[in-house]
């Protein structure tokens, strides 16, 4: 098993493939395991690195005190790792989703120069607009909704989903499914198969409650004007479905880049990379392939 250990975290990682790296960061309801539609055929072509943020999977902090909140940490973390495997000196294709889009652009802002291209999927990084962070109050108080209705519920799963009689389970597949959690409504109904398996990654994932990662979100801000420095190409992919990050947020993120490319998918909801996973390798596939023309 793959470990690095730093003064205050042990990170689990992975390295498939040859080429250009590209170091993919998930979000707060999976692992590396997350990525696995996609590292099946990109490491063909790219060197890629997956890893679990610390606090889940096979990684954790150590000490005392761990504050799921702390982007810095998660930050040098991934800084650590990067010097670990020898890519402290590559240019970098940084892809990140969900929470792993504020790791991501937060690596990318600190060191611009190390970043050869910026994939943000359903997640708007450390951006901060007032439109964003209206967004934001508006996630925080149905985030914590969402946790007391898993909470007085014994499932919130949607009718006609076959429940989950063994206890331990039971929070992370409501949480799975419910309104505002990771498994769309349309992926449920026409996936049932990837979305067990998602609701499976995400049982195992471990992890703080989401609501204690937003922070992350905040730790490192980038505003417009910092945005419009930042020279490198950046793609942002959505959802129109998706119930956390809404496609008007994801187009203002896609519209502060000079050098950017906007692409919403229909009727995707907050895993567009899971769910339509063969419209996201080609779309990631032909824009890393034109930084490197």
């Amino acid at each position: 098993m793959s470990l690095l250990t730093t003064p205050d975290s042990e990170i689990y990682y992975e390295l498939h493939g040859d080429g250009p790296p590209l170091v993919f960061i998930h979000g707060a309801s999976g692992t590396h395991l997350s990525w696995w539609q996609q590292v099946a055929e990109l490491r063909y072509h790219h060197s890629c690195l997956i890893y679990d943020l610390r606090g889940y999977g096979r990684s954790r902090g150590l000490g005392q005190e761990n504050d799921p909140g702390d982007g810095h940490g998660h930050a040098s973390d991934l800084k650590a790792l990067l010097a670990h495997v020898g890519m402290s000196e590559d240019k970098l294709h940084v892809m990140g989703a969900s929470l792993g889009t504020a790791v991501a652009l937060h690596f990318a802002a600190d060191h611009p120069e190390r970043v050869a291209s910026l994939i943000l999927c359903c997640g708007p990084g450390t951006i901060s607009t007032p439109l964003i962070d209206e967004g934001w109050r508006q996630r925080h108080e149905r985030m914590q909704a969402r946790y007391r209705q898993v909470d007085t519920q014994e499932s919130s799963l949607p009718p006609g989903v076959p429940r989950v009689r063994s206890a331990a389970e039971k929070e992370r597949f409501a949480a799975a499914y419910h309104p505002y959690g990771p498994v769309g409504e349309a992926m449920h109904l026409d996936f049932p198969a990837l979305t067990f398996l998602y609701a499976e990654i995400m049982a195992s994932a471990g992890g703080p409650p989401t609501p204690s990662v937003f922070p992350v979100f905040r730790t490192r801000p980038v505003n417009a004007a910092e945005a419009q420095t930042l020279s490198f190409p950046v793609l942002v992919v959505g959802g129109t479905e998706d119930p956390l990050f809404s496609a008007a947020e994801m187009t203002e993120v896609a519209s502060l880049f000079p050098n950017s490319q906007l692409e919403l998918f229909k009727g995707a909801g907050h895993l567009a990379y899971y769910e339509r996973p063969r419209r996201f390798n080609d779309l990631v596939s032909s824009f890393l392939s034109r930084q490197q023309s």
